[in-house]
C-alpha cells in the first residue's frame, strides 16, 4: 500500500491516536497532514491538534509554534489560544500567557477554567514585583487610597494590587498585622464592591502562605473556634454550621501539608493548644479541651485520634461523664462519639469508652444525654456493616435502639441537634435489614428526617445520606463467588452472609416507600447545600440513592416531578469518580424515558450532555453505555444546538463503535441515536469521507432482522441522502448487495420502514440520472408501481405517497411514460 496523501483521512487518524493516548503516532499523522493539506482553516486545526500533542510531550516550544500558526489564521481560535497560555507558562512567559488567557476569558467570561487560569498568573505575576518603597508608609497609604471615596478607579487598582505584592513578603505581611490590616482588609469585604473583595481575599491569601509563626496563630484561632461550647458563657458568636467549617478546614490544611515535619509541627501545636487548655480547677477551660479534640477527631481524624490517647485525656472523659452540669455531660459523650467514628484507628477510646456510653444511656434521665450516649453504643455495634452474621447486639436489641432514635427523631419538643443525633444513630443501625424495614415502615419518622434537611443546621445531611444508602441497599456490594464461599469455609475463614431482607424484593419495597415519603424532594434541598458542608463523599452517597430511586421506569416521573432531574445535574459534574458516574446513570435513566425538556428545563438540558457522553466508554458496563445512547437520542430529537453539543463533546466516534457493538440492544441504540445525529453537517461530512465502511455499515444494518433497528438505520439513510446527492450515489459503490437491501425496505411489512426505504429510493432517483436509469430498469419499478397504485389507507399513506413521488420523478425524467388505472 501506497503513502495516504488525505489530509481529512489523515488528521482523523491522528484524532484517534491522540484519544489512545498514543502521542508519538498522533505527531506522525499530524505532521504528514500539514504536508498534504492546501486549505488553510483546515491548516489550522491540524497545528492546533499537534500543538496539543507538543504540550502532552512536554516540548512546550513547539507547542507555542504550531499554536501560534493556528491563531495567525483564526485570532479567536480559543483552543489555540489557551494551548499556547499553557506552554507559555511552563516556559516561564508569564506575561505572554496572561495575554493569551485574557483574550480566552473575554471570548468566553463564563469559563471557570480561563477565570481561574486569569487569576492565578496575575497572582503569579505581582508576586515576582519588587517593593521599592518604605513598608509602614505604605501599607498606610494603600490602605488610605482603598478607602477614599473620591480616588480615582487607576489608582485604588494600583493600591490593591500593590498590598496583594506587600503581603506575599514575611515583612509585608508582619506590617500588614501590626497596623491593623485585616480588620480593614474585612472592611474592604464589607463594600460589596467585586474589585475590593478580590484585592482584600488575594491580601489575606498572601498572608497565609509561608509564615510558620502566623501559622501558629491562626491555627490556634481555629482551634479556639472548634472548642467553643454555646451553652456557656462568653462564648464566640457562631451559626449552627461554624465548628463543623473549622473541622473541614483543618483537614484541608493538615492535607495540604507536604511533608512529616509539617505534619509534626501541625500535630505539636493542637497537642500544646490542648494541654494548656486542662486546669483541675477549673471545668469551663477542660470541656473547652475536650471540645477541641472533637473538633479534631471531625476532621483531621488521626491527628486528634492520637491526641485521644494522651496521659490525662481518658481521665477528664471520666471525670465530665461524672459531673451533674449536662453541658460537661454532653461535650464528653459527643466526644466519644466521634472518637468511634473509625473504629479499626480508635481502638484506645473503644476499649475505654464504651463503659462509659452504657453507664450514661442506662442511668441518665436527661433526653439530650441518653440519645447522645446511644448514638455512640449504634456507631460501635455497627461494625460488622450489613454482614448478618457479625451482629454486634444480640437479638432484637438492635431494633429497640432504633425504636428508640424514632420516637426522639419525632418529637418536635426536642431542639434540632438533639434530633440529628436521632439520624446519626439511625445512620448506624440501618446497616441491620430489620432496622431498615421497620424505618420506611414509619412514614412519620422518615417525613421528619426529610424535614430535619431543611433546617439551617447542614451538619445533618451526612448522617441522612448514609440512612438513605443503607435503605436503598446501594452501597457496593463485593460479588459472592460459590467457590470462594466453600473455600473459605473449608479454611475456617469468615463467610459474610445476607440478611433474608436484603434481598431484591425488600429492597424494592423499600424504595417505593422512601419515594411515597417525599425523598426526592429532601434529596433536591440536601443537593443546593454548600460545598463545605456538602462533601464530594456526601454527594456520592446521594447519587447512589438517586440511581437505586430511578432503578424502576415507573418511578422515573415521580422522580422528574419533585425536582430530582435538575438536582442531578451538580451531582454528575462535581464530586468524586464514582460519585460522578452513578449520578451519570441516574440522569441517563431519566433521559432515556422522559422528556428531556421538562427533566431539564430551560439551560440546564445543555449540562446533561457531557454526563451521559461520560458513559460511553469501555471502561461502564453495558446498562450504563445502553441507557446514555438512549438519552443521548432523546436529547438528538430535539434541536440542532443539543446534537452541536453531542458533538463537540466528542461523543461521535463512540457512538459509530458502538453501531458495530455484538450486543443488539446497544447497536439498535447507537443506530437511533446516529439517525438523529445525521442532519448535521459535521455528521454528514464524516460519511462523505473515503476510506470508511460508515455507510456500508448503514446499509447493512438496514438488512438486519431487528425490525427497530432496521427503521433507525433506514430512517438515518433516508436523511443522509436527502441532505448529500453525492451520499445517494456512493451507495452504489460501498456494497454489492445494496439494491437487494434497498428493495427488501421498499416491500417491508412495517409502514415505517417502507417509507423510509422508499424516500431513499427517491433520493437516489434525485441525485444521479444514470442511477436513475438503473434503478428503473430493475425490479424496483415493479415495486413502485404495486405500492403508488395502492389505495390510500391512513397507516400507509406516507409510503404510498412516497412511491407516487418516485414514479413522477422518473415521469420528469423521461425514464418511464404515462400509464392509466
Amino acid at each position: 500500500m501506497g503513502e495516504i496523501a488525505d489530509p481529512v483521512q489523515l488528521k482523523d487518524e491522528g484524532n484517534k491516536h491522540f484519544q489512545a493516548g498514543e502521542i508519538d503516532k498522533a505527531i506522525e499523522c499530524y505532521t504528514k497532514a500539514i504536508k498534504f493539506s492546501k486549505d488553510k482553516k483546515a491548516l489550522a486545526v491540524i497545528y492546533r491538534n499537534r500543538s496539543a500533542c507538543f504540550l502532552k510531550k512536554e516540548n512546550y516550544n513547539n507547542a507555542v509554534s504550531d499554536a501560534t500558526k493556528a491563531i495567525d489564521v483564526d485570532a479567536a481560535d480559543i483552543k489555540a489560544l489557551y494551548r499556547r497560555c499553557q506552554a507559555l507558562e511552563k516556559l516561564g512567559k508569564l506575561d505572554m500567557a496572561f495575554k493569551d488567557v485574557q483574550r480566552c476569558a473575554t471570548l468566553e467570561p463564563k469559563n471557570k477554567t480561563f477565570l481561574e487560569t486569569l487569576r492565578r498568573l496575575g497572582a503569579e505575576i505581582q508576586q515576582k514585583l519588587k517593593t521599592t518603597f518604605s513598608t509602614d508608609s505604605r501599607v498606610q497609604n494603600m490602605f488610605d487610597i482603598l478607602f477614599a471615596d473620591e480616588s480615582d478607579k487607576e489608582k485604588q487598582e494600583k493600591a490593591a494590587n500593590n498590598l496583594i505584592v506587600l503581603a506575599r513578603e514575611d515583612a509585608g505581611a508582619e506590617r500588614i498585622f501590626q497596623n491593623n490590616g485585616v480588620p480593614l482588609l474585612v472592611q474592604l469585604i464589607d463594600t460589596g464592591k467585586p474589585d475590593m473583595i478580590l484585592a482584600a481575599i488575594r491580601t489575606l491569601s498572601g498572608m497565609c502562605t509561608g509564615h510558620r509563626a502566623r501559622v501558629r496563630n491562626s491555627l490556634k484561632k481555629i482551634l479556639k473556634v472548634c472548642g467553643q461550647v454555646p451553652d456557656l458563657p462568653d462564648q464566640l458568636p457562631l451559626t449552627e454550621n461554624t465548628q463543623l467549617i473549622a473541622s473541614v478546614l483543618l483537614n484541608k490544611v493538615y492535607d495540604d501539608l507536604r511533608c512529616d515535619p509539617e505534619r509534626d509541627n501541625f500535630r505539636d501545636i493542637c497537642d500544646e493548644y490542648i494541654k494548656s487548655k486542662f486546669d483541675p480547677n477549673d471545668m469551663d477551660k477542660n470541656i473547652h479541651a475536650i471540645n477541641t479534640l472533637s473538633g479534631l477527631l471531625q476532621g483531621p481524624f488521626d491527628v486528634g485520634n492520637v491526641l485521644a490517647g494522651r496521659q490525662g485525656v481518658m481521665e477528664m472523659m471520666v471525670a465530665l461523664c461524672g459531673s451533674e452540669r449536662e453541658v460537661d455531660q454532653l461535650v464528653a459523650v459527643e466526644a466519644l462519639i466521634h472518637a468511634s467514628t473509625k473504629t479499626s484507628k480508635a481502638s484506645f477510646f473503644i476499649s475505654n469508652g464504651v463503659t462509659l456510653l452504657k453507664d450514661m444511656y442506662k442511668k441518665t434521665k436527661n433526653e439530650k444525654i441518653k440519645i447522645r450516649a446511644l448514638v455512640g453504643l449504634c456507631k460501635l455495634g455497627s461494625a460488622g456493616g450489613d454482614d448478618y452474621s457479625m451482629r454486634q447486639f444480640a437479638e432484637g436489641s438492635t431494633e429497640k435502639l432504633a425504636k428508640q432514635c424514632r420516637k426522639w427523631l419525632c418529637n418536635p419538643t426536642l431542639d434540632v441537634r438533639t434530633r440529628k443525633w436521632a439520624v446519626e444513630g439511625l445512620a448506624y443501625l440501618t446497616n441491620d435489614a430489620d432496622v431498615k424495614d421497620d424505618f420506611i415502615d414509619d412514614e412519620a419518622a422518615m417525613r421528619a428526617m426529610f424535614e430535619l434537611t431543611k433546617s439551617k443546621d447542614k451538619t445533618i445531611l451526612y448522617a441522612v445520606a448514609c440512612t438513605l444508602v443503607n435503605c436503598t441497599n446501594s452501597y457496593d456490594k463485593k460479588e459472592i463467588i460459590p467457590e470462594m464461599v466453600q473455600l473459605a469455609k473449608f479454611s475456617k475463614q469468615h463467610v459474610p452472609e445476607q440478611h433474608p431482607k436484603d434481598k431484591k424484593d425488600f429492597i424494592v419495597r423499600r424504595v417505593k416507600k422512601i419515594l411515597k415519603a417525599g425523598v426526592t424532594s429532601a434529596l433536591t434541598v440536601m443537593v443546593k447545600a454548600d460545598n463545605y458542608v456538602l462533601t464530594d463523599q456526601t454527594k456520592e452517597m446521594l447519587a447512589r440513592v438517586f440511581l437505586a430511586l430511578a432503578d424502576d421506569i415507573k418511578d422515573r416521573g415521580t422522580i422528574v416531578a419533585q425536582g430530582g432531574g435538575k438536582a442531578l445535574i451538580p451531582l454528575a459534574l462535581e464530586g468524586t469518580d464514582n460519585g460522578k458516574i452513578k449520578a451519570s446513570h441516574a440522569l441517563a435513566k431519566i433521559a432515556a424515558v422522559s422528556n428531556p425538556e421538562i427533566a431539564f428545563p430551560g439551560e440546564r438540558i445543555y449540562e446533561v450532555v457531557r454526563p451521559l457522553v461520560s458513559l460511553l466508554n469501555t471502561e461502564r458496563d453495558g446498562l450504563e453505555n445502553f441507557e446514555a445512547l438512549l438519552g443521548l437520542t432523546n436529547l438528538a430529537a430535539l434541536n440542532d444546538k443539543l446534537r452541536v453539543k453531542i458533538l463537540k463533546e466528542k461523543a461521535l466516534p463512540e457512538i459509530e463503535n458502538y453501531m458495530f457493538e455484538e450486543h443488539d440492544q446497544i447497536r439498535q441504540a447507537a443506530t437511533e441515536c446516529m439517525c438523529n445525529l445525521v442532519c448535521c453537517k459535521e455528521v454528514q461530512d464524516r460519511y462523505l469521507e473515503d476510506g470508511n465502511d460508515k455507510l456500508k455499515l448503514l446499509i447493512l444494518l438496514c438488512g438486519e432482522d431487528d425490525v427497530q433497528l432496521q427503521r433507525a438505520a433506514a430512517g438515518a439513510l433516508a436523511m443522509l441522502t436527502a441532505a448529500q446527492k453525492k451520499l445517494a450515489v456512493k451507495i452504489t459503490k460501498v456494497t454489492e448487495q445494496w439494491l437487494e437491501i434497498i428493495q427488501r425496505l421498499c416491500i417491508h411489512d412495517n409502514p415505517e420502514i417502507q417509507h423510509r426505504g422508499l424516500v431513499t429510493v427517491f433520493n437516489m432517483l434525485d441525485a444521479d440520472e444514470q442511477l436513475a436509469k438503473k434503478l428503473i430498469e430493475c425490479e424496483l419499478l415493479e415495486i413502485l408501481t404495486f405500492v403508488a397504485k395502492l389505495e390510500d389507507n391512513p397507516k400507509k399513506q406516507d409510503a404510498i405517497n412516497a412511491a407516487r413521488a418516485c414514479l413522477s420523478r422518473a415521469l420528469d425524467g423521461g425514464l418511464i411514460k404515462p400509464f392509466s388505472n
